[in-house]
């Protein structure tokens, strides 16, 4: 009789299986850091390409018309909320037929806000929006009764502090920024590079365009990408000019008082990638009735052209200079160096 050598096959023990288990745990807990770190060094990267596109396009629409685009258009002329920089540079980003509509529909009822703007104040652009700031995709910026699409990035209007000794005033018409108490709107700085109402040559950045901030990430509202400004009246301060609303100089008659959406001051208190849980809106209260804090139960207390630079980027924020250059500028940045870079002119000595 002929008998078959059987053999026994033994399974894992439950001991084994987890230990293997384990195992794999281990590499997975060690591995996807890794994994992130990777998405994210991606992000940041298609980000910092798509402020070269938008620096491209602001530097090609200078060759075109002798300036930078202004930060925003019309806004005490026509007493109105002007179309922003963002529109303006779209013919050199392929996107020509978008501003022609725009500037052609804001003529025909000049108002960004208008309803005759819902449509285009609608439209998602790619190239402004930063892919580490996704829900950026699905917000619908509310400042008025309308929906607009927001962008990732705003324009550097200027800096308080960024001119030695001298303080951030109405100084001469091309660079100037008016009194803190000017309104709860917060002032409007006009030495940087994308300032309200104004086209900058280049030939006045005086800094060296290399050393001077022209756009940089945002991500606290508002960001409304197609308006560049909403204008809220002209004001004489109370306490004209100077430092946090010394008189040592007075401006020459009522200024322009607005909320700038496309572009912002750098500020000394507010500064890079800021707690939001302590950055809001000035002039309102925490009344459930009143526009929403940046996130749920914040207070509002920050006027809002002073909501700082930041981003969804670790340690820091990307800012595209005058020359087209873009750096990862970081959050811990000495603030003299960091007001120094926004504005074009203050003579100071930058050294990063």
């Amino acid at each position: 009789m002929f008998g078959a050598n059987k053999r026994h096959q033994r399974g894992f023990t439950l001991v084994e299986l987890l230990v293997v288990i384990a195992i794999i745990g281990v590499l997975i807990a060690l591995l996807l850091p890794a994994v992130q770190s990777a998405r994210e060094a991606a992000r940041r990267m298609s980000c910092t390409n798509s402020l070269k596109n938008i620096a491209l396009a602001c530097l090609n629409y200078e060759s075109a018309n002798g300036t930078l685009p202004p930060g925003s258009v019309n806004t005490s002329a026509k007493q109105t909320s002007g179309l922003g920089w963002p529109v303006h540079i779209l013919p050199y980003v392929e996107e020509a037929s978008v501003s022609k509509e725009a500037i052609d529909r804001y003529t025909a009822a000049p108002d960004a806000y208008g309803s005759n703007m819902d449509a285009l104040n609608m439209l998602l652009l790619p190239m402004y929006l930063c892919p580490s700031d996704p829900e950026l995709a699905n917000q619908q910026e509310k400042y008025g009764n309308a929906a607009r699409k927001g962008m990732s990035y705003a324009g550097v209007s200027g800096s308080y502090y960024a001119r030695t000794n001298q303080c951030p005033t109405l100084r001469e018409p091309d660079h100037y920024c008016v009194s803190q108490d000017l309104s709860f709107l917060g002032p409007n700085n006009y030495d940087g590079l994308i300032v309200m109402d104004w086209k900058i040559k280049l030939a006045k950045a005086t800094d060296g365009l290399s050393k001077t901030f022209m756009i940089g990430e945002r991500t606290y509202q508002i960001r409304a990408w197609m308006i560049g400004a909403y204008w809220n009246g002209n004001t004489i301060p109370p306490n004209p000019g100077g430092r946090r609303g010394s008189a040592e100089f007075t401006p020459t008659g009522p200024q322009p008082t607005a909320a700038c959406f496309a572009m912002k001051n750098l500020s000394d208190v507010y500064l890079l990638n800021h707690d939001p849980l302590t950055a809001a809106y000035a002039g309102h209260d925490n009344n459930a009735g009143d526009r929403p804090a940046i996130l749920p139960d914040t207070p509002k207390t920050i006027a809002v052209n002073d909501l700082p630079f930041a981003s969804q980027h670790t340690g820091g924020v990307n800012f595209c200079y005058g020359d087209g250059s873009v750096h990862f500028v970081q959050e811990n940045i000495d603030v003299p160096v960091y007001l120094a870079l926004g504005s074009r002119n203050g003579g100071e000595t930058v050294s990063e």
